[in-house]
């Protein structure tokens, strides 16, 4: 039977009949009472105890019984909890715009996957500080929750690209079951994405400002040459021969600058867009060599291309990557001295790939290289338009190495020649 009994009813029973039984016994030692009453006092004591013992057994086990029932309902209600939780997380990990819960602490809670591609801030447990560091916005986030009050707000991120969001902040109450087995919600964040429509805005006014500004003076020169051409040259054969090549030189020049200015424009459209492609950047080297192999045997320069074996691919988009070395290769093919080679080096550095695009020309003076990327921007305005450049192609490179996540340097000494550098993330 004690083999049977719970630990509590054990130890309960002999702390009673343990002494009960050493009192008898110094009893019977004083010779105060004899065997025979001791005998009888111990078996009505014992057998009292045995029906207080048996009723408290009998109340412990229902005690159990009802702990345990307790206990599994209890497990029943976490594991709906739980599943209810798993459940609502996969719906919110199928919307396309980034959502995140913050509780009163404005510390996140939940997210969905849009949301984690934010950033390294966007994970559960983390301050939506270490996300967002933007101080206006904070201060709507703040009134939120504070006031209980629904707020809108601008984001804008300039890492890993640069995004505009709307953000719409509802204060929210979550049922009481799911905050039993986690920290309650109190703001919802939906972060819808205007970037395109933002880019596309800007682009309009910025199309309009480029295209008067680059276009003035070979439309002013265009101008100039039909004046003569119906006035002072009016019959004179040999001014409409030189005349009309000018004028030919100019008007391709400014299908130049407005093909430039729609690629760099539908590249800064989709910047945002990171491309899902897998690219063996040594597919798109040959290619490039394949276009540029007639320009680089007429300036006697050719094109070395060092692609170690077993290159991993990475993501990207083929026709854009192309655009790139094209665009590079072929401004060391102006910009190189001739006869010399152009040199196309491609290495791994642990999860990138570097690719360097190195000339042996002239160089450019250090003052000249923070802004090579810039807009029409040209170390000699000059040389440069003689040689049929825009002062887009530059631009064009860093938009298109920016939406692939990675990006690009330059290094230049006067006299020894230029080594562009793009990085990009292995996939």
């Amino acid at each position: 039977m004690l083999g049977m009994m719970p630990v509590r009813a054990v130890k309960w029973t002999l702390g009673v009949t343990v002494p009960l039984i050493g009192l008898l016994l110094l009893l019977l030692a004083a010779k105060q009472i004899t065997i025979w009453v001791a005998v009888s006092l111990a078996c009505v004591a014992l057998g009292s105890f045995y029906f207080v013992l048996k009723n408290r057994l009998r109340t412990e086990a229902v005690l159990e019984r009802e702990v345990t029932r307790l206990r599994s309902r209890i497990a029943v209600l976490s594991d709906d909890d739980l599943q209810r939780s798993k459940i609502i997380d996969e719906m919110i990990d199928t919307l396309p715009d980034p959502l995140i819960f913050l509780d009163a602490d404005q510390k996140i809670n939940r997210v969905n996957r849009a949301a984690r591609a934010l950033g390294e801030g966007a994970k559960v447990g983390n301050q939506l500080s270490r996300l967002f560091r933007q101080p206006d916005f904070m201060r709507a986030v703040n009134k939120a929750l504070a006031e209980s009050v629904t707020q809108e707000a601008d984001l804008v991120l300039s890492s890993p690209v640069a995004q505009t969001f709307k953000v719409r902040m509802l204060p929210i109450n979550e049922p009481r079951s799911m905050q039993q087995s986690r920290n309650r919600s109190a703001l919802l964040m939906v972060m819808q994405d205007v970037t395109q429509a933002h880019r596309m805005e800007q682009l309009r006014a910025d199309f309009v400002a480029n295209v008067s500004h680059e276009l003035r003076t070979p439309l002013t020169s265009l101008m100039g040459f039909i004046e003569t051409l119906r006035g002072p040259a009016k019959d004179d054969a040999r001014a409409h021969e030189r005349f009309l090549g000018i004028m030919q030189e100019q008007s391709s020049r400014m299908l130049s600058i407005i093909e430039d200015l729609l690629s760099l424009s539908r590249i800064e459209l989709d910047e945002h867009a990171r491309p899902s492609e897998e690219v063996y950047i040594g597919e798109v080297l040959r290619k490039v060599e394949d276009v540029l192999t007639l320009k680089a045997d007429n300036r006697d320069m050719p094109i070395v291309i060092d692609v170690p074996d077993q290159v991993p691919p990475i993501m990207g988009d083929s026709n854009q990557l192309i655009q790139v070395f094209q665009n590079l290769v072929d401004n060391a093919l102006k910009y190189g001295k001739p006869g010399t080679s152009v040199e196309v080096i491609v290495r791994r550095e642990e999860a990138k790939l570097k690719v360097d695009v190195r000339d042996h020309g002239a160089g450019i003076p250090r003052e000249h290289l923070p802004r090579l990327t810039e807009r029409f921007y040209r170390v000699d305005t000059a040389r440069s338009r003689e040689m049929g450049g825009t002062g887009l192609g530059l631009a064009i490179v860093k938009h298109i190495v920016k939406r692939h996540r990675g990006r690009i340097t330059v290094e230049s000494e006067v006299g020894q020649g230029t080594t562009f550098t793009v990085t990009l993330p292995i996939s």
